[in-house]
C-alpha cells in the first residue's frame, strides 16, 4: 500500500482510509471482517465520527475492539466532534470547549479505547472561538487522550484563524473531492477567466493545504454533486450520487471505461488513481462496508497514470481546460 506523508508531523500513513459511516448494519463479526480485509490489503488507517448513526458505529466498532484484542493497535484511529443534533430535530455545530472535551470522553468510551490517534473538528462551526478550541486540544494532548488533530471542510481564512492560535499543528482537512467533484482547484485551471469554473469556494484551500502541509482527505470519491448532462446540482437531502455506471455521466463513465480495459483493472480503480496522481499526496476515504469493493480500490493504488489520461478524464467529468 502506498503511503502518504501527514501533515506537519510527517508521519506515514496508508493512502486508503476505511470509512465507517456506513458500517451501522454491520455486526460485529462482519465489521471484524471487514477490518481483516483492510489490513490483509494495507489499509491500516479508520475514520468515523459520534454523529454517524448518533453514535452507533463508534460503538459498534468499541464492541470490536473488545471481543478482538490484537486490533485496536494495528490501526490509526480518527473520529469527529462538532455535530450536533437538536430535540427540535435540526443539526447544528458546536465548537464550544465544553463540548469538545465531552465529545472525546464519549468517543472514548464507545469505542473502548484509551485515545484517539486524530481527532477532527466536523465541519465550521459559525460561532467558533479559536481560543476555546485551542483550550480543547490543549487539554486533550496533556491527557494523552488525542495524539494529534484535524478539522473537516473549513475553508482556508478558518483554517488561519485557527491556527493563528493553536499549540498543536493541524495535520490533516477532510474535504470532498473526486473527478466529478473538483471545486477545490477548478478555479486555478480557469484563472483570469470569466466562466462559472473561475469562481473559487474554498478560498485557494488546496494551496494552502500544501503550503502548510496539512493533508487532505478527500470523501465521497465515487459520488457526483452535478449532473454531467444537464450541468445543474443533484437534488436531494445529501446532494451527491454515485456516478461510476450511471447513465447520468455518459463521458466519464466512457473514460474511465476506456483506461480500466487498458490498465486490467475497474472504473473504480482508475478512479482512485486520479485522485492519487495529484501532487498534492492526498488519502483517500473508501466510504463502502463491503469487503470486495475495498480489495477493488485498492487495485488502484499503484497506477500511476500519465498526466494527459489525468486531464482527459478531468474533462471528460465536464471541467474546462482552456
Amino acid at each position: 500500500m502506498k503511503t502518504i506523508t501527514l501533515g506537519p508531523s510527517k508521519l506515514a500513513e496508508p493512502a486508503l482510509i476505511q470509512g465507517l459511516m456506513r458500517t451501522d448494519h454491520l455486526s460485529t463479526k462482519e465489521l471484524a471482517h471487514l477490518l481483516d480485509t483492510d489490513l490483509e490489503n494495507g489499509i491500516t488507517f479508520l475514520d468515523t465520527s459520534d454523529i454517524y448513526s448518533n453514535g452507533y458505529c463508534e460503538e459498534l466498532l468499541g464492541k470490536v475492539f473488545a471481543e478482538r484484542k490484537d486490533l485496536r493497535d494495528k490501526f490509526a484511529l480518527q473520529t469527529k466532534c462538532g455535530i450536533r443534533r437538536s430535540s427540535k430535530g435540526f443539526s447544528f455545530y458546536d465548537f464550544s470547549k465544553e463540548h469538545i472535551l465531552e465529545a472525546a470522553d464519549a468517543s472514548l468510551r464507545r469505542l473502548q479505547t484509551d485515545h484517539i490517534d486524530f481527532y477532527l473538528l466536523h465541519r465550521p462551526d459559525a460561532l467558533f472561538e479559536p481560543e476555546e478550541i485551542a483550550a480543547a486540544f490543549d487539554t486533550l494532548k496533556e491527557s494523552g487522550k488525542v495524539r494529534f488533530f484535524g478539522v473537516s471542510n473549513l475553508n482556508t481564512m478558518q483554517m488561519k484563524l485557527l491556527r493563528k492560535h493553536l499549540n498543536q499543528p493541524i495535520e490533516v482537512n477532510q474535504l470532498q473531492f473526486s473527478v466529478t467533484h473538483t471545486v477545490m482547484m477548478d478555479s486555478a485551471i480557469c484563472t483570469n477567466r470569466s466562466e462559472t469554473q473561475s469562481f473559487d469556494h474554498d478560498i485557494g484551500i488546496l494551496d494552502y493545504c500544501r503550503l502548510h502541509n496539512c493533508t487532505i482527505q478527500a470523501w465521497s470519491p465515487f459520488r457526483a454533486t452535478k449532473s454531467e448532462v444537464t450541468g445543474t446540482l443533484i437534488e436531494g437531502k445529501v446532494p451527491s450520487r454515485p456516478f461510476i455506471g450511471s447513465e447520468e455521466f455518459p463521458s466519464i463513465n466512457a473514460a474511465l471505461n476506456h483506461y480500466a480495459k487498458e490498465y486490467g483493472v475497474s472504473p473504480a480503480a482508475i478512479v482512485i488513481a486520479w485522485i492519487l496522481r495529484h501532487p498534492a499526496n492526498m488519502q483517500i476515504v473508501l466510504g463502502s462496508s463491503k469487503p470486495e469493493r475495498i480489495i477493488d480500490a485498492c487495485t488502484g493504488v499503484g497506477i500511476d497514470l500519465p498526466r494527459e489520461a489525468w486531464y482527459e478524464l478531468y474533462i471528460a467529468a465536464g471541467n474546462i481546460v482552456p
